[in-house]
């Protein structure tokens, strides 16, 4: 299993933006789907083996989080364009609107969830299953690292991660690679998933 946590700091927490203006109205939700498109999506498939949570801290009621599991996931679902990506994530964030405890999930479709649940809550949840890995450009280069089964990455959206999130990732993840730039939140996970396509033996 890959797990990809990605959290978004200024992404709404309410489905209080306009689909016609993604990027100037809902904190950059737009990112989010392309990040949705990469972790999932092939040219004719789709991976079934990869879970992704977006861990939401906008306005106006932080925080939000929305995973989505590909074992789960019926087919068509998912599609590559962002504006219905986007109309899943407002259902999720509608749907989620009147959730009180921070551990409950609730199913909105099949494999996609919506909570209360923080960012660290999150981390210690995967940490249960997954080895950890903190996807920065001062990391030891991927080709490096020797990866276990089920992975785990965290990664920051256009501003990266807030500096109290990398004091608590400090001692349970390891800092990963890859490469000295600064690259888009999707181009690097559809390079881990490549990478990892490549050292993994085919089903």
């Amino acid at each position: 299993m890959r797990t990809f946590i990605v959290k978004a700091n200024k992404a709404h927490t309410s489905a209080d933006f306009s689909l016609k203006d993604l990027p100037g109205t809902s904190g950059r939700i737009d990112l989010l789907c392309r990040v949705l498109n990469s972790a999932f999506l092939l040219s004719h498939g789709f991976r079934k083996n990869v879970r992704v949570w977006l861990s939401l801290y906008g306005p106006p009621n932080p925080p939000k989080a929305i995973r989505f599991e590909g074992q789960e996931i019926r087919p068509k679902t998912l599609n590559p364009d962002e504006l219905s990506t986007a109309k899943l994530i407002i259902k999720a964030l509608r749907a989620g609107e009147d959730l009180r405890e921070p551990s409950k999930e609730l199913m909105v479709l099949p494999g996609i969830y919506v909570s209360n649940m923080t960012f660290e809550d999150i981390v210690r949840k995967t940490l249960r299953s997954s080895s950890l890995y903190y996807l920065h450009e001062e990391g030891t280069p991927i080709e490096k690292v020797s990866f276990s089964q089920n992975v785990a990455f965290v990664l920051g959206d256009h501003e990266g991660l807030r500096k109290e999130d990398e004091a608590f990732l400090r001692g349970i993840a390891k800092k990963v690679s890859v490469g000295r730039k600064s690259y888009l939140a999707s181009h690097v996970i559809a390079y881990v998933n490549i990478f990892l396509d490549g050292i993994t033996p085919p089903p």
